[in-house]
């Protein structure tokens, strides 16, 4: 067969058309029918690629699945459909953990928005994390453009040697632009020079990006509801998973730079001592004994019975709301028998809530939470990490959040030689998760270690 004949059976076989735009850039495309629409006619469909290798790749296996019966649509939703659609289809998950998935998103859908999810590719991928990790807390979308708070931004930007409050009142009569000036001041965007004199800010851009590990919760999240669409067979692949995860910010310039994750015992001993007189003692206790957060607040003295405390349920904060549901997992259902000193702090809270009660001539019941303020209102999630930084700094001791307590409980107790499923079980969770995610080796530890290698 001549050369000529072959082209033109394959050009027969495979129809793929070559088409040069108006700035040069050459592209390859193939129209085919992959099934029929809905009402009856034949869905016919255009497909474009930058090769002619990928080309005939591609319309080799989309004749193929067509001819199979097998071939599925790519998807034409836009980024923030896609994120509509998988949270929607989450029915089994607690109302928490959807609240955070849609925070998650949130930095995904202000990037890429309206975008269509089968175009975006593993570079875009890169430029999410760039804009995350450089501007995107300070992205000025996030501002209402008609707003007096930004035109009043706008009108000091224009006045780099600084405007007096004054002028700026006057520009803007219609509203109050001391108010407004406050909030600048408190986000960054303006800078109070001298007394009422005011000019824009000059933020550094290492300060204007979020963390490293909001980044990669961001992208675990995108990636399963790219993922989801993967496997419905409507994307041809993961391209956010192949996105490179950034690590935490570790001080170059220090090698001496370590970062724990939890208290020595000398620090957790120092923190059980100076809130002793507190009247939530009990409440610490039990966090530092490693409940977590939600199990101490949705605690009840229902399940208190001098022996044991019966781990039932948890409170978490949902926006400005609060929410008790069951734990997390089934293993978070536990009777964790109670410290003496634990016992005996409880037993003193719920004897002073008593007597509050009757002072305040509120009637008492044993269904009553145990951390509850003196007229009953139950105690908020945030108040309880502020009360445990305020208490924190009050003892002198080194910053780690409330969730550090529970790592600390647990690295102890492995230190102590307590059999890991058993450290697991009083904490509620896998004996796989105590010892890759909670436990923490401190320098005595290391120590030990050492010196028990060759006795």
């Amino acid at each position: 067969m001549t050369e000529a004949a072959s082209a033109k059976k394959r050009r027969r076989a495979e129809p793929i058309d070559t088409r040069t735009a108006k700035n040069g850039t050459v592209t390859y495309t193939f129209q085919i029918d992959v099934g029929t629409k809905p009402d009856g006619t034949r869905d016919r469909q255009r497909f474009t690629y930058r090769t002619i290798t990928e080309a005939r790749r591609e319309y080799r296996r989309i004749a193929t699945e067509v001819a199979d019966g097998r071939y599925i649509r790519l998807t034409d939703l836009t980024v923030n459909q896609a994120c509509d659609e998988w949270i929607a289809s989450r029915r089994t998950i607690r109302r928490v953990t959807l609240n955070n998935y849609k925070s998650h998103l949130k930095p995904v859908r202000r990037f890429f928005g309206g975008r269509k999810l089968a175009e975006l590719t593993k570079p875009d991928g890169d430029k999410l994390v760039e804009w995350m990790l450089t501007t995107a807390r300070v992205d000025q979308r996030r501002y209402d453009p008609d707003s007096l708070t930004t035109r009043i931004a706008d009108y000091i930007a224009q006045h780099p040697d600084g405007v007096p409050a004054r002028l700026i009142q006057a520009q803007f009569p219609e509203g109050d632009a001391h108010t407004s000036l406050s909030a600048l001041i408190r986000t960054g965007r303006i800078t109070r020079i001298r007394r009422a004199v005011y000019t824009a800010a000059q933020t550094p851009s290492n300060e204007q990006g979020v963390k490293p590990v909001t980044v990669r919760t961001t992208l675990t999240a995108f990636s399963m509801v790219v993922q989801s669409y993967v496997d419905q067979g409507a994307l041809p692949r993961n391209v956010i998973a192949l996105v490179e995860r950034p690590p935490d910010d570790i001080a170059e310039h220090d090698d001496d730079a370590i970062e724990g994750k939890s208290w020595t015992v000398a620090e957790i001993e120092a923190f059980r001592e100076s809130v002793r007189t507190e009247r939530l003692y009990a409440c610490w206790l039990l966090s530092c004994y490693g409940m977590r957060r939600s199990e101490v607040l949705a605690a009840r003295w229902t399940r208190f019975d001098k022996t044991s405390l019966r781990v039932r349920r948890g409170r978490v904060a949902i926006g400005s709301e609060t929410e008790e549901n069951l734990p997390k997992s089934r293993r978070g259902r536990r009777d964790l028998p109670t410290p003496p000193d634990v016992t005996e702090a409880l037993t003193a809270l719920k004897t002073l809530q008593q007597a509050e009660c009757q002072a305040l001539d509120i009637p008492w019941t044993d269904d009553r939470l145990i951390a509850a303020h003196e007229d009953g209102a139950p105690v908020r999630p945030e108040w309880y990490s502020d009360e445990f930084q305020r208490l924190r700094t009050r003892a002198g001791l080194q910053r780690i959040p409330l969730k550090h307590l529970r790592n600390t409980s647990v690295s102890l107790m492995l230190a102590r030689g307590i059999p890991p499923h058993i450290v697991a079980a009083w904490h509620g969770h896998d004996p796989a998760i105590s010892l890759s995610i909670y436990s923490d080796a401190h320098p005595e530890d290391l120590k030990a270690a050492g010196a028990a290698l060759f006795e």
